[in-house]
């Protein structure tokens, strides 16, 4: 495997690696979105129980002006959850394909990463191939060369032989 190629699939892999990093950052910005909406909620829920509660207590001392002050409040509160609900709704909804866009992005990553190790055990066992046929090409030329030099005196002591 050349160093080209080599090259060329460590620049797609660093690209794969940025693809993966940005899905993981959107996600991340989706589920803050999520989070932010869910704590408005809570924040509307906790002020509706709080103006419930001063709704109750206004009743009870018999002050009138606190009691439709807690009453807008709450009026508010629920108001501005019915807001919400809907927008969690669609942010929720914004997760599922962001984590779809992550995990593809991560296997996309993970395959480059795999390629390129493939890649790198075949350069190496190639450049071993090489080596090695090098060794055999060198020994089998240091063999020629001794016995094309003991052939002339085994001839000849063949045929005084004979």
């Amino acid at each position: 495997m050349s160093g080209r190629r080599l090259e060329k699939l460590g620049r797609l892999l660093a690209i794969r690696r940025l693809g993966e990093d940005l899905g993981r950052r959107r996600l991340q910005l989706a589920f803050a979105a999520v989070a932010e909406v869910e704590s408005g909620l809570a924040d509307q829920q906790t002020a509706l129980l709080e103006a419930g509660l001063a709704e109750r207590n206004a009743l009870a001392s018999g002050d009138r002006s606190e009691w439709l002050l807690a009453d807008a409040q709450r009026e508010v509160a629920g108001w501005n959850r019915g807001r919400l609900r809907p927008l969690l709704q669609a942010r929720t909804a914004d997760v599922a394909p962001a984590m779809e866009r992550f995990l593809a992005s991560r296997r996309e990553h993970a395959q480059v990463k795999q390629l390129i190790e493939n890649a790198r055990q075949t350069a190496g066992r190639e450049a071993g191939r090489k080596s090695q046929a090098e060794a055999d090409d060198r020994f089998l030329s240091r063999r020629t060369q001794l016995t094309g030099q003991d052939a002339p005196a085994n001839d000849e002591g063949a045929s005084l032989g004979d």
